[in-house]
Parts: C-alpha cells; sequence; structure tokens
C-alpha cells in the first residue's frame, strides 16, 4: 500500500469513526491488524522505550531485540526463528479470534495480550539496560 492507499485508508476509518453508529467496531477493526503485526510492533516499541529510559539515541542499535535476548538464553538461530514464528503465528489467531467475538470480548482479549506481552518483555528484560 503506497502513501495514498495509507491515507485513503486512515481518513476512511477516521470518517468512519465519526459517523458510525458502531464507533467500538472502528476500534477493533484497528487493534486487530495491530495485533496480527504484534511481534514487529512491540519489539519495535520496547526498543524506543528501552532507549529513551537509557537515555539513547532510539536509532542508535542495540542488542536488546527479542532475538538477541534468546540467542543470549542459549537458543540456536533456528530455535529463535521457530519461536519467533510461533509466537508471530500466535498473534495471528488471537487478532482473527478477536475480530470474530463480540466487542466486549475483543476488548478483554487485546487487555489479556497486551497484560501477556508486557509480562514476557519484562521477564525477557526487554527494557532493560544493555550494552552494545
Amino acid at each position: 500500500m503506497g502513501d495514498t492507499g495509507s491515507q485513503f485508508l486512515g481518513f476512511t476509518l477516521a470518517a468512519i469513526s465519526i459517523q458510525g453508529a458502531i464507533k467500538s467496531a472502528t476500534a477493533v477493526a484497528v487493534a486487530v491488524p495491530i495485533l496480527a503485526l504484534g511481534l514487529p510492533i512491540y519489539d519495535t516499541l520496547f526498543a524506543m522505550i528501552r532507549r529513551k529510559l537509557n537515555n539513547r539515541p532510539i536509532m542508535e542499535a542495540d542488542k536488546g531485540h527479542l532475538h538477541h535476548r534468546l540467542l543470549a538464553l542459549g537458543y540456536s538461530q533456528r530455535q529463535v526463528a521457530i519461536i519467533l514464528y510461533i509466537v508471530s503465528g500466535i498473534f495471528g489467531i488471537t487478532s482473527i479470534i478477536a475480530m470474530l467475538v463480540l466487542n466486549k470480548k475483543s476488548y478483554l482479549i487485546l487487555m489479556i495480550v497486551c497484560t501477556l506481552v508486557l509480562a514476557f518483555a519484562t521477564e525477557l528484560g526487554l527494557l532493560k539496560s544493555n550494552k552494545r
């Protein structure tokens, strides 16, 4: 999707959220793709937060990404790739489930996923300071 397509999609979602009778459906419609792409989105988000907490430039490289942390725990590159595939699959399946259930249950699913992601990120040390 290019600039024009993404701008049209953003405008359409904004118009639907303002004019639509079911505003919560729009929120779920926006949250589901974010959940489907959860692994790269959360990894990038945690990298920005980690660098900001450590007073480092946001664009500076570090070894704090999820795959670096898993490699540091002793997993091989193949095992790390399989783990990341499984996690991405879980995010994808969860986003499909969130899309198919009622809105209140979708919000509950999204809150549970965000809580679990934060718990795992804390456990793996994705927000801790580390040296390059």
